[in-house]
């Protein structure tokens, strides 16, 4: 694979992954929103007067009757988004395990198995994906000059 078709791939998973969490947080968001909307439309529709609620708030501490549906919106909000960081984690994981550990048909050579384990590592201990990245490539082409492996 040459240099340039790697940074493209590269470019082209972390632009996926970036969509993926957009996508997650504009559906949980739409999700939030309905929800809303339709207990807004409920609470409309049944209280029959325009004026302002008087009426005891439900429930223990003062929790008011919408207080149990924003709950239940930031639920499946959160919901929306852990899925969508387990589907992020899934794809990178496919790629990492596709394309790191075969080469075509046959297993990777030992560099580039432990400059993967060196990027791996990198992104346990939260460094920023592009340095774990530059690491593991460091790392491997650090073993393949040097003849090591």
């Amino acid at each position: 694979m040459s240099p340039v078709s790697f940074l493209i791939a590269l470019a082209a998973l972390s632009i996926g992954t970036y969509a993926m969490r957009f996508a997650g947080v504009k559906l949980g968001a739409a999700i939030a929103t309905k929800g809303r909307r339709r207990q807004l439309t409920t609470t409309s529709a049944g209280a029959g007067d325009t004026g302002p609620d008087t009426s005891a708030p439900d429930g223990p501490a003062g929790e008011g009757p919408g207080d149990a549906a924003t709950e239940q919106e930031g639920d499946s909000t959160a919901t929306v988004t852990k899925w969508m960081d387990r589907a992020t984690v899934v794809l990178i994981g496919a790629v990492f395990a596709t394309t790191a550990i075969f080469d075509g048909q046959d297993l990777a050579d030992p560099a580039r198995l432990i400059g993967v384990g060196v990027g791996v590592l990198a992104s346990i201990l939260r460094v920023p994906m592009l340095i774990c990245v530059l690491v593991g490539m460091a790392v491997c082409a650090g073993i393949r000059l040097t003849g090591i492996l």
